[in-house]
């Protein structure tokens, strides 16, 4: 993919100008939060507060990478970070947009392929949250991400992402179809598990209410890769960021044959 052009006012791209990325959340977007889905985000804040006392980063600004809605940095913005999200989903922006105008928070968003991401200067943290990383369907370009939070972080700068782990996919996700309503709309996902290509894939059928009471129907196709730890492990060192912890997610205990997601804490060297 070629890079557009960076914004001279802002040293990013433009929110959702470029359309070459991949649709998806573009229409599950507008119902990700009420469908449940901002649980995750909600946990993850007080959760990533506790490792950052572990593994502090050398400064207040920060990187939120596939930031979705955005609950997570407007979180950080709120507690004075200097914060950029990145996300391929144009709606997902819009909704964050939104969510920081009535926030009164300030954030820089752009749309941009997290193989390719930019950002105006350094951060001392990048995180990459609620297993997006497991949307990099090849090893070659999982190494490329991490190059590219490593060019993005400043030196000794901090690196935090969450996967699923093949338990998950195949155990919890599994062949199974989930149903989730309310008043105002309704999903339906049906997933699927293939153990000799580790790869997860969810169709999601949504129905959402407009005005005049009737229903807008979208569709999307989703898949997921679960990698082993040391093809992560070694993706981070091939990219020049040093591993400094692999904890189950939402605690602080090294991770075990029985872990269904791993919260990977990763260091820029200072030199």
């Amino acid at each position: 993919m070629t890079a557009p052009r960076e914004n001279p006012r802002l040293g990013i791209f433009p929110l959702c100008q470029y359309n070459r990325f991949m649709a998806i959340y573009d229409h599950y977007a507008q119902v990700y939060d009420d469908s449940g889905q901002i649980a995750f985000s909600i946990k993850m804040i007080p959760y990533l507060s506790d490792l950052l006392e572990r593994h502090p980063a050398p400064g207040h600004s920060m990187l939120d990478l596939a930031c979705g809605t955005g609950t997570v940095a407007l979180s950080f913005a709120h507690q004075g970070w200097e914060v950029y999200g990145v996300d391929g989903s144009c709606g997902m922006l819009e909704q964050t947009r939104q969510k920081a105008k009535q926030a009164g928070q300030t954030l820089a968003l752009s749309q941009q392929d997290m193989r390719h991401f930019v950002l105006p200067h350094p951060v001392a943290l990048v995180t990459c949250l609620y297993d997006s990383l497991n949307y990099i369907l090849t090893l070659a370009d999982l190494k490329q991400v991490f190059r590219r939070v490593a060019a993005a972080l400043m030196p000794a700068g901090v690196f935090m992402g969450d996967m699923n782990t093949r338990i998950t996919l195949e155990q919890v996700w599994g062949n199974n179809t989930f149903f989730v309503e309310n008043q105002e709309m309704a999903v339906i996902m049906r997933s699927s598990y293939e153990p000799r290509t580790r790869f997860s894939t969810v169709d999601i059928i949504g129905f959402v209410r407009q005005e005049d009471e009737l229903y807008t129907r979208f569709d999307e196709h989703h898949a997921e890769i679960a990698y082993e730890d040391r093809e992560v492990h070694g993706a981070l060192a091939e990219a020049g960021l040093h591993v400094e912890a692999a904890y189950k997610c939402f605690h602080l205990d090294p991770v075990d044959a029985e872990t269904r997601r791993i919260m990977w804490v990763a260091r820029k060297p200072e030199g």
